[in-house]
């Protein structure tokens, strides 16, 4: 063993690990030579040219990136790859997000991206709004129906949800619609009862002929839509306005007539034979409205009776 000491030589510093996307190859453990400036993003072993290298991507495969490394293989060059990735960010921000309401200052391209995506016809035309059934009692309009699909529209309503916010309304109509016609129903029974109530009492065996003589007097004067309309059949139900049919209906009988003597006005005859005494002496009977009417009440009294005494 020499007494001459011995100085070390200094350790050769460790090689630096090449980047997972640079691809920087580690400097020579033998010469220390140190690595070359990579080039582009992805380094020059992986970029040539502009042009990737065949298998580039794997080292992202051996990391674990599997979908990456196949989405990123299909790339050419590194302006493909930062499109598809660019591309890739937002879509996936906006499928997060999901489409944004229009405001006034969207776009037209945004609009149209966002009805697309909510499922708003593209002009109030395209909804379908009519009900395939619509309750009873309630009529369709079509020019409503518009004026709905341009505030649908206007506003960006989704077709579906216009469909049936509008169904549902529909609905409501029919509700107050039934609500209404029982209540009216309900008045008539109990202006009825209380009619039958009170003239059965007042007129006794003639309340049978006076009510079918008033009822005959009322349709020859009514259409047949005004007498299906609830509200007026509300109204003849009611003892106050049956009074007033009653005398009305006696005044027109009692009064004199023209071309008909005294004896016929006040009923002395069947109300066919006084009906036939009008007609013979006024030929033109039919042109005068009042002639007319007592005419049609006649004939209606006579044939009310004959249907009473053939039951």
């Amino acid at each position: 063993m020499s007494d001459t000491a011995t100085i070390d030589a200094p350790a050769t510093p460790a090689a630096p690990a090449g980047g997972l996307l640079t691809g920087t190859p580690p400097p020579s453990a033998d010469t220390g030579t140190p690595a070359a400036k990579p080039t582009g993003y992805f380094g020059e072993h992986i970029a040539k040219e502009g042009q990737f290298q065949e298998g580039w991507a794997e080292s992202l495969r051996t990391a674990g990136f599997e979908r990456l490394a196949n989405k990123a293989m299909t790339a050419k060059d590194e302006a493909t790859l930062f499109k598809m990735l660019d591309d890739t960010i937002g879509y996936v921000g906006k499928k997060q997000i999901g489409p944004v309401y229009p405001t006034e200052a969207s776009s037209v391209d945004e609009i149209l991206s966002y009805r697309q995506a909510a499922g708003v016809p593209n002009d109030p035309a395209g909804y379908q709004l009519k009900p395939e059934n619509l309750p009873e009692g309630v009529h369709w309009s079509d020019e409503d129906a518009g004026a709905y699909a341009e505030i649908f529209h206007k506003h960006h309503v989704p077709a579906k949800a216009a469909q049936e916010l509008l169904g549902k309304y529909m609905e409501g109509i029919g509700n107050m619609v039934t609500a209404g016609k029982e209540t009216i129903n309900g008045q008539i029974a109990q202006f009825a009862v209380a009619s039958e109530q009170t003239f059965q009492q007042e007129w006794g065996n003639e309340y049978n002929d006076r009510l079918e003589a008033n009822r005959a007097f009322v349709q020859t004067r009514l259409k047949p839509e005004e007498m299906a309309d609830p509200v007026l059949a509300a109204a003849l139900s009611h003892p106050a306005i049956v009074r007033m049919v009653d005398e009305a209906r006696r005044g027109l009988r009692d009064a004199p007539l023209p071309g008909v003597g005294q004896e016929v006005s006040r009923g002395s005859m069947s109300p066919r034979q006084q009906a036939v005494e009008i007609q013979k002496a006024n030929p033109r009977w039919n042109s005068d409205p009042d002639l007319s009417r007592r005419v049609m009440d006649l004939y209606a009294l006579e044939a009310a009776q004959a249907k009473r005494r053939s039951k």
